[in-house]
């Protein structure tokens, strides 16, 4: 099955998205869009049933990319619409929240919310902020090679949901079953081998070692730790300094944490809100309607209050504080779910710590410290009536909904950040054309294949599943150069998304997608933004029914 011959007048478009990448040690040769190709498929020496579904993935393939059809295959965002409740206007699902479970707002008596990265979102200029501020600190004051004040933030490099292997420094993703699928070394990739070699003949690091060994990069101020760490890993390697990589990492750690820790970057905020708080124009709106609609609200934030109030007034305005019922500054997440300690009262004039005991909450007051056993029992409310939503899955999600029952969201910027990216790609929705019907295909020729196979059987599908697995990676370049989507890896999905799926009822890009449903809704679980439905008529077409595609491609030339 030889490829079409193709000119460049018939590219999906004229531009060039994708160099050079790597799988393990294995290069995958460069694609771009002057020099995309139809891929050549394998046939089966002695099955024609099974030869009849590779050529009709081919010619469905070759008809796309020629585009003698367009099927409606598009970006997960670009799939589906939904009425908005605020203008009637159809709105793509960038605004959609999705769900993993069943959850009905009208049993939701508690709306409570995380502060950073939830209620109030940053500009990417906060985590150049970071980096430099951690930069300075190994420099200065960890007495770190200065040749390291040159390096800058880069937030291309890394995606949210890496580990670190503290005893190589390796930056690491993870399958859902908790498989080192790739590893960075600095800013060098592992080759499949040493990847081997280093976790005894197996990807896996086993159980016992796993939380000792890795730590997690679950939110999105990590991402400062996994760049500054590539870079001090990076310049050492190449400059033949000797280190210790566990103790390298831990400095890192601790530089950037300090940047937390020492209110710095709280003050830098405060000093220009303009630059690095991102205005949400529909979030009064949206807490206004839960509390008109009998919804109690809470704020639960690690933060303290004097920065919270000053981001709060910036963005709601400077009577935020009458829409919560309960405000909980420096509550020491995930510990708050986890301890049962009291909570303290912190004066919102001054911000003195006061003394006494607390047995009630006052409505509009502020505290600190506390539990959620402690807020539970004071408000006399049920775990199973709150929702909560939070940008940290294991800070604000895990422990909430494991102990306590309570409905978690969380708040997932990259859902939107990697769907634009998926709808401003040929690339990628050429690759994610191809990576579907070859996987599709695959499901039909093993059923052609039946319970017994044959060594012609095994060698036709490891040929097809490499090249399932190349366009895979090519789709996942789009996303990111080097870790691809943080939902996927591999052909798999990630250890965050996994983590997702089980911690987190409902998800969404951002707290304002609120604002397109009813304080009644009820959310039944989806399949999420990557699930792809069973109605396609380029899937049909490789069964057999070539009419759907035609009809569907009619259709679309008559609107």
């Amino acid at each position: 099955m030889s490829p079409p011959s193709a000119s460049s007048s018939s590219h999906p478009d004229q531009s060039s998205e994708h160099p050079d990448q790597h799988h393990g040690n294995k290069a995958i040769r460069t694609i771009d869009l002057d020099t995309l190709f139809v891929p050549e498929l394998p046939s089966h020496p002695n099955n024609d049933r099974v030869n009849k579904i590779l050529q009709r993935c081919q010619n469905a393939i070759e008809m796309v990319y020629t585009k003698e059809v367009d099927p409606p295959l598009k970006p997960p965002s670009s799939r589906g619409k939904f009425q908005s409740i605020e203008d009637g206007k159809e709105k793509s699902l960038e605004n959609k929240i999705f769900a993993n479970s069943y959850v009905n707002l009208g049993n939701i008596d508690v709306v409570g919310f995380d502060y950073d990265y939830t209620l109030v979102s940053y500009s990417e200029e906060l985590q150049s902020t970071i980096y430099d501020m951690a930069k300075t600190t190994l420099v200065e004051k960890m007495r770190y090679p200065t040749n390291l004040a040159q390096f800058e933030y880069d937030p291309t490099f890394a995606i949210r949901g890496l580990a670190v292997d503290m005893e190589t420094g390796w930056l690491c993703q993870l399958s859902y079953s908790s498989d080192v699928v790739l590893a960075y070394n600095g800013r060098q990739r592992i080759s499949d081998e040493v990847l081997l070699d280093t976790y005894s003949g197996t990807s896996t690091i086993p159980p016992n070692l796993r939380n000792q060994r890795l730590r997690p990069l679950n939110d999105l101020f990590s991402m400062v730790e996994a760049c500054l760490l590539a870079d001090v890993v990076d310049f050492f390697v190449k400059t033949g300094i000797p280190f210790n990589p566990k103790l390298v990492v831990e400095d890192v750690l601790k530089a950037v944490g300090s940047a937390h820790v020492s209110g710095s970057m709280h003050r830098a905020v405060l000093q220009d809100v303009d630059k690095y708080i991102e205005f949400p124009p529909h979030l009064r709106n949206i807490l206004e309607r839960f509390k008109n609609n009998g919804k109690k609200l809470w704020l639960v934030s690690n933060s303290q209050f004097w920065y919270v109030d000053a981001g709060m007034r910036h963005v709601v305005g400077d009577d935020w504080r009458e829409l919560f019922e309960v405000v909980v500054v420096g509550a020491s997440k995930p510990g708050f779910y986890t301890e049962n300690s009291p909570f303290r009262e912190v004066s919102a004039r001054t911000g003195r710590i006061k003394f006494k005991s607390i047995e009630s909450l006052e409505e509009g007051g502020v505290y600190t410290q506390g539990s959620i056993q402690e807020l539970l029992r004071i408000t006399k409310t049920s775990g199973s009536r709150v929702l909560y939503l939070g940008d940290s899955l294991f800070a604000d999600l895990v422990e909430a909904r494991r102990l306590y029952g309570i409905a978690t969201g969380a708040i997932i910027s990259e859902v939107r950040q990697e769907m634009e990216k998926q709808k401003g790609s040929a690339m990628w929705r050429y690759a994610r054309l191809t990576t579907h019907v070859l996987q599709h295909s695959f499901r039909l020729i093993q059923e052609e294949m039946g319970l017994s196979r044959t060594e012609e059987d095994t060698i036709l599908l490891d040929k097809l599943e490499r090249e399932v697995s190349r366009w895979r990676h090519i789709q996942e370049h789009v996303i990111n150069a080097n870790f691809g989507s943080i939902f996927r890896s591999d052909l798999t999905v990630s250890k965050f998304a996994a983590s997702m799926k089980r911690h987190a009822d409902l998800y969404m890009s951002s707290i304002q997608n609120l604002r397109f449903y009813s304080t009644e809704q009820r959310f039944y679980p989806d399949g999420g933004h990557e699930s792809v439905p069973f109605n396609d008529p380029l899937l049909d077409f490789i069964i057999g029914d070539d009419s759907a595609i035609i009809a569907e491609q009619q259709d679309d030339d008559h609107r």
